[in-house]
């Protein structure tokens, strides 16, 4: 079984939005939450590109782990605009 991929799409790009009271939801904390709520970690989906690319994530899943439970974990917190399962490409 191959690892599955949860594309994410943060609510906030800007980085004066990033910061805020304590307590309140950030985006860059959802790095470090994937990694200690699951041992997975995020990276850009599109590097490089536009501020606005900057709020979509790739988040590789390994196999055996439950993906979907890890998406809906992240539909939850305040900060996640979406979290899917990418679904498998199709062969041709």
């Amino acid at each position: 079984m191959a690892e599955a991929e949860i594309v994410v799409q943060l609510r906030t790009q800007s980085p004066a939005e990033l910061t805020g009271p304590v307590g309140a939801a950030r985006p860059a904390d959802v790095h470090g939450w994937l990694a200690r709520r699951f041992g997975v970690t995020a990276e850009p989906l599109h590097p490089g590109g536009d501020p606005d690319s900057a709020r979509w994530l790739r988040v590789g899943v390994p196999a055996g782990a439950d993906a979907e439970a890890v998406a809906a974990a992240l539909r939850a917190r305040p900060d996640v605009e979406a979290a899917y399962v990418k679904p498998p490409a199709d062969l041709p």
